[in-house]
């Protein structure tokens, strides 16, 4: 079987490389000759770099790059048995490629596009044969990134789509299958992790570091938001974020962030420029987050706090009672009280010297702190993830809370092997309030048939590289958690961005996990 690949780009060389390590013949094209010759050496130097890790024999290498040819003759891919076109985001560009390869290619030719941002039917539109058309989005880097998302366009046939499905195996790649929909699964789900924390930013609540800090020790993230941001570049993460808003008629929960145009207009791109939220020399991060500390070296015990009660977080209460604490079951015994919820501040009122931590992430500490009798002595703590999951932990004072509780709960966090970062006060605080947009992007897709819960779970952990799926996330946490967030954060600031997804509200309404759906 010989692979047509058409256009010589990054992902041009890439899918390239990994349909000739999968031993089909590959035949590529690109108008632009100096484009083939760069793509070459790209190929070329990372099977040369496969080889130096032991991951590829000096012989396997050798015969990968033997079966790539390249021309600059459209013409000569009607020999091809499957086409991917991989030309520049641009839809006139891509039409007009399709309408020529259907005339030059055989009628049971699948014929895929690799648009990660336009709609497969519309590039397809003018193929005399629709139902051969797909989309093939594979993702970058291609050879080390394992999630294809195969787009089912209006007029795609089940075979085409199966056949597109099978190659992506053939090439050790994961398919998915996705409708045609703006953004497809990653690309529309994965918007609130940039977005979000743009908005967190932008109102005070944690500055960058503190964001990224956040997401990586207590939510699991490889990278923080603001890295990501840097590593992919503001300009194109600026301009995904307008094309899914503007594909979606200004849906709220895709709106770009004034920040984003600021860094654009000022220059402030990224690594590539030396400089976006971090500065870099040498490719390297001169100022990024700080790594965890009290992970590994656990603080020292609290010295006024012996007797503690914890109520509502089994989990948290082992992780006290194993730095030394003493557990009481009583809040008028101890000398601090952990409430795993709002919730269970009702009918509870300690002495008015001990310090409460409340879990904060469904309501602001002030309003929690408001129906006690000593608001001084509250402070609120982020509790999803569940403390014992995460290596840190945020630390929410009250308007109106003492700094000293401030200093006091945070040194009580240390000592149980948790790093903190103070946070302003607001629903969701950081960790809950990006996971559950994450979560509620996620029932939105799957509500509209985008995907099967299950291919959206596998494309977000194979296309981004998040510890769990958004669904498979949205049950841990609990559905019920997950809407109340929203709904804090929709009250809060009368934003339409946070309204919950219809199906979300069901299942909570139905006691239902959300990767149960449809």
């Amino acid at each position: 079987m010989r692979i047509g690949v058409v256009g010589a780009g990054t992902m041009g060389a890439g899918i390239a490389q990994v349909a000739a390590q999968a031993e089909f013949g590959v035949l590529l094209y690109d108008v632009d000759p100096a484009a083939l010759t760069r793509a070459l050496r790209r190929v070329e130097a990372d099977l040369e770099r496969q080889v130096a890790r032991g991951r590829l024999t000096g012989e396997r290498a050798a015969a990968a790059r033997a079966r790539i040819t390249t021309t600059t003759a459209l013409g000569d891919i009607a020999g091809a048995d499957f086409v991917i076109e991989a030309a520049p985001e641009d839809l006139e560009l891509k039409r007009s490629l399709f309408e020529r390869l259907d005339r030059l290619c055989r009628p049971e030719v699948v014929l895929a596009t690799n648009t990660s941002s336009l709609s497969v039917t519309q590039i397809g539109a003018l193929a005399g044969r629709p139902e051969r058309v797909v989309g093939m989005h594979f993702f970058n880097p291609v050879p080390a990134m394992r999630l294809v998302e195969v787009v089912a366009g209006d007029g795609s046939g089940e075979a085409a789509l199966q056949a597109a499905e099978a190659l992506a195996r053939a090439m050790g790649k994961e398919p998915v299958r996705v409708r045609d929909t703006p953004g497809f699964i990653v690309n529309r789900v994965a918007r609130p992790f940039s977005g979000e924390a743009l908005r967190i930013l932008g109102e005070g609540v944690a500055t960058p570091a503190q964001v990224d800090r956040i997401a990586r020790l207590a939510c699991g993230f490889r990278m923080g938001p603001f890295e990501l941001m840097d590593l992919v570049g503001l300009d194109i993460n600026f301009a995904v974020h307008q094309s899914v808003y503007n594909q979606f008629f200004g849906e709220p929960r895709f709106r770009p962030h004034p920040l984003q145009e600021r860094m654009v207009k000022a220059g402030r791109l990224g690594r590539k420029t030396g400089q976006g939220w971090y500065r870099y020399e040498d490719g390297a991060i001169v100022d990024g987050p700080a790594p965890a500390q009290y992970a590994l070296t656990p603080g020292p015990r609290v010295a006024e706090v012996s007797r503690v009660a914890v109520l509502g977080d089994p989990a948290l209460a082992d992780l006290v009672a194993s730095a030394g604490y003493r557990l009481v079951e009583c809040c008028a015994d101890a000398d601090l009280v952990v409430l795993g919820g709002a919730d269970l501040l009702e009918g509870r009122q300690p002495d008015p010297d001990v310090v409460v931590l409340v879990e904060a992430s469904t309501c602001p500490t002030t309003e929690l702190a408001s129906r006690t009798v000593s608001p001084a002595r509250v402070v609120g703590f982020g509790g999803i993830p569940r403390v014992s999951r995460r290596q840190l932990v945020e630390v929410a004072p009250g308007l109106r809370t003492d700094p000293a509780a401030t200093a006091l709960a945070v040194r009580f966090f240390h000592s149980l092997g948790r790093d903190t970062e103070v946070v302003a006060d607001g629903p969701g605080l950081v960790a809950a309030r990006i996971l559950a947009c994450l979560v509620n992007e996620a029932a939105f897709a799957l509500q509209e048939g985008v995907a099967s819960a299950a291919g959206i779970d596998a494309a977000m952990r194979l296309g981004v590289n998040y510890p769990r799926g958004p669904l498979e996330w949205g049950d841990e946490i609990g559905p019920d958690v997950v809407l109340a967030v929203l709904e804090g954060l929709r009250q809060q600031t009368g934003e339409e961005r946070y309204r919950p997804a219809p199906y979300l509200r069901k299942c909570v309404q139905a006691g239902e996990r959300l990767g149960q759906g449809r």
